[in-house]
């Protein structure tokens, strides 16, 4: 009964479900809203798109740990972690959709069927991922700590 307690009550499990649940809805909602379609959750589970859940994700757990533990070492550990989270999504992704490109070009020239290509977020995309992982980590600090 404890361990179920605990978990319940658990701060950053917390910040992880606000994070990413806000993030695939959001995701899903402006996808609807962008190409004037239905609201499908499914939407919100894709690569790429506005904003980046992966930044989101570890930009709530890294503001959670400051807002409990302060500058600890936890918190230095956890901000280097999200900072190669963050690029992976902004800059190594971008360049695997370049790849994509010209691996399809490939393809084209010997009547092969292409891949769908994904592009990694665009600043704009993972710096909305960053402040909505603040929002969601402090609106998790008001309700536990």
């Amino acid at each position: 009964m404890d361990l179920l307690h605990d978990l319940f009550l658990n701060y950053y499990l917390w910040i992880f479900i606000a994070a990413w649940g806000s993030s695939t809805l959001l995701k899903a909602s402006l996808h609807a809203w962008k190409h004037k379609t239905k609201f499908h959750l499914r939407d919100g589970f894709q690569n790429g798109g506005m904003p980046s859940g992966h930044t989101t994700v570890v930009a709530s757990l890294t503001f959670g740990l400051l807002f409990k533990t302060g500058l600890s070492d936890l918190f230095f550990l956890s901000a280097i972690f999200a900072s190669i989270v963050i690029n992976d999504a902004f800059r190594l992704r971008n360049n695997i959709g370049l790849q994509g490109e010209k691996l399809n070009e490939l393809l084209k020239k010997f009547d092969e069927k292409t891949i769908h290509v994904v592009y990694g977020h665009s600043f704009t995309q993972v710096l909305a991922g960053i402040l909505l992982g603040f929002m969601c980590a402090a609106v998790c600090k008001l309700v536990f700590l």
